[in-house]
């Protein structure tokens, strides 16, 4: 299951990854068209802010708390003894998961009721939002299940991920 889990991280980073070269793509080609030719891609930052961010920010959210690579203010609490401290981190990845399981559940639903009401945002171009709640309920989903995973881990194994991060391919 962990290497489920693991595979479904990284397939997501790589999916944030495309989602930043697509968005420096589409700009450049707007730049280009824009400057060059007076053509701007009139829908470019409409998708960009809908769809694409949502991918870049949410999917990689697992691999990122694999890695821990999230922003982490522990000033005092490298000052406690490894027990505590991976105690704290255990608990912290417990309540951040119920949290974060709840978000996911209420994107979910809204994703189903998006798509089952054919939901769109109307603008001079029409935009379904079933996939943007779907893609921020697949990254919440893998960030709460490697919350989970990082609880039951040992402590071994967290210090091998967060090195991964730092040499990881």
């Amino acid at each position: 299951m962990v290497k489920l889990i693991r595979a479904c991280e990284n397939g997501a980073r790589y999916l944030g990854i495309a989602a930043t070269v697509t968005i420096m793509a589409i700009i450049a080609c707007d730049v280009i068209l824009r400057y060059a030719f007076n053509a701007p891609l009139a829908w470019a930052y409409e998708f960009i802010g809908l769809y694409v961010m949502a991918a870049l920010f949410f999917l990689p959210l697992g691999y990122v708390q694999r890695c821990h690579g999230n922003i982490a203010v522990d000033l005092f609490v490298k000052l406690l003894p490894m027990p505590v401290r991976s105690a704290f981190a255990r608990a912290g990845n417990v309540l951040a998961a119920c949290v974060f399981a709840i978000a996911c559940g209420a994107f979910a639903m809204k994703a189903l009721d998006a798509f089952a009401s054919g939901d769109e945002i109307i603008g001079p171009y029409i935009w379904v939002t079933w996939p943007i709640y779907t893609i921020v309920t697949v990254g919440l989903g893998l960030f709460v299940l490697r919350l989970l995973v990082q609880v039951f881990q040992s402590e071994a194994t967290l210090q091998h991920d967060a090195a991964e991060g730092d040499h990881g391919v």
